[in-house]
């Protein structure tokens, strides 16, 4: 064998030690690709589960009474307002007892609104 045949075949080993690095980088890449579009469906699944639970699970046990405590304490705030001729709940706050009357209702409102 010459010398040139020994370069040659030097050259053409090399050249394909560097097509299988480049189809090993190549494959890396993709598998990268592959695992963060993996990761992006079950992330995007979880979160549709998350929501499908959020809507329909029921309200906890001690919702409806919160609500309804809200209700009826905001009411009797104001009825007692309106009896003792605007001088209590609070004294001296004047019209903030009724803010504060009509508040506790929208509280307890507000709640019946997510109530399931």
């Amino acid at each position: 064998m010459s010398t040139s045949d020994n370069n040659a075949d030097r050259n053409a080993a090399q050249a394909g030690d560097e097509d299988s690095a480049a189809k090993k980088a190549a494959n890396r890449a993709a598998a990268k690709e592959e695992k963060a579009l993996r990761r992006k469906e079950e992330d995007r699944e979880r979160q549709e589960k998350r929501e499908r639970q959020a809507i329909d699970s029921p309200s906890p046990g001690w919702w409806v009474p919160t609500l309804c405590t809200f209700m009826v304490v905001g009411l009797f705030w104001l009825v007692v307002y309106y009896l003792t001729g605007e001088k209590y709940p609070i004294p001296g706050i004047g019209l903030g007892n009724m803010a504060i009357g009509f508040v506790l209702i929208l509280v307890g409102f507000g709640m019946t609104t997510r109530w399931r």
